[in-house]
């Protein structure tokens, strides 16, 4: 995912979405089914919409305060400063640092290859430190098509209460509206009020009935008897 470097980013960015076309041929090798997998890429520009101080790629203003902050698309240099926000976003969940299991490596490798697995923003002051990130990337509604999932929104503790925390929800919203997603969905920790009011004022839905399952890869070994 790439913005134009064109003169006037605050107007619109445009985003390069690798689309691929994936096709998959069966072959039998020591008694394993194994799946060829040859791609076609073509890139597909989308517009994602600016409005000064609200949302979209670009300066904006601060909020209850003089400045200013900029929202750019993260690129494999950034690694360091994704990884560094990740970990902040741990602590403040209240889990050690050493629960991120990905490394600088890991990022570049997932999220800049030819196949990316996320997109990320990075929300920035003048002097270009990191401190707030949308981590995100495409999911498939069978019942409503295409879809964004928001991994990660993150502001770090000593920058808050500038704007950020909105500002990069919105430009998600801004892309995913965009690209004709039908809807965009996160989680968020039931102890966590303050992000809690905030979704609700935005009008975010909370599915009470719906419960987050997860195989990690120790059970997904031993549900398929592997080593």
């Amino acid at each position: 995912i790439a913005a134009s470097s064109s003169a006037r980013p605050q107007e619109e960015a445009i985003i390069c979405i690798m689309s691929l076309r994936v096709f998959a041929s069966g072959v039998v090798a020591g008694g394993l089914a194994v799946l060829v997998w040859t791609t076609r890429r073509r890139r597909k520009a989308v517009t994602a919409a600016f409005k000064a101080g609200e949302y979209g790629i670009g300066t904006h203003p601060c909020k209850k305060q003089e400045g200013s902050l900029v929202i750019r698309l993260a690129g494999p240099r950034d690694a360091g400063k994704i990884l560094k926000l990740i970990q902040g976003l741990a602590l403040y969940e209240k889990v050690p640092v050493t629960t991120v299991e990905v490394t600088e490596a890991d990022i570049v490798a997932d999220g800049f290859g030819d196949s990316p697995r996320f997109h990320c923003l990075l929300g920035e002051t003048p002097s270009g430190e990191a401190i707030g990130l949308a981590l995100f990337y495409h999911s498939y509604s069978t019942w409503q098509g295409p879809c964004i999932y928001l991994e990660d929104l993150y502001v770090d503790e000593n920058h808050r209460a500038l704007g950020l925390g909105s500002l990069l929800l919105k430009t998600v919203a801004a892309i995913a509206y965009a690209q004709g997603c039908k809807r965009m969905h996160w989680n968020a920790l039931d102890w966590n009020t303050p992000a809690l009011n905030f979704y609700s004022a935005i009008g975010a839905k909370t599915l009470n009935e719906w419960l987050t399952l997860r195989l990690y890869r120790s059970e997904m070994a031993t549900l398929l008897d592997l080593p």
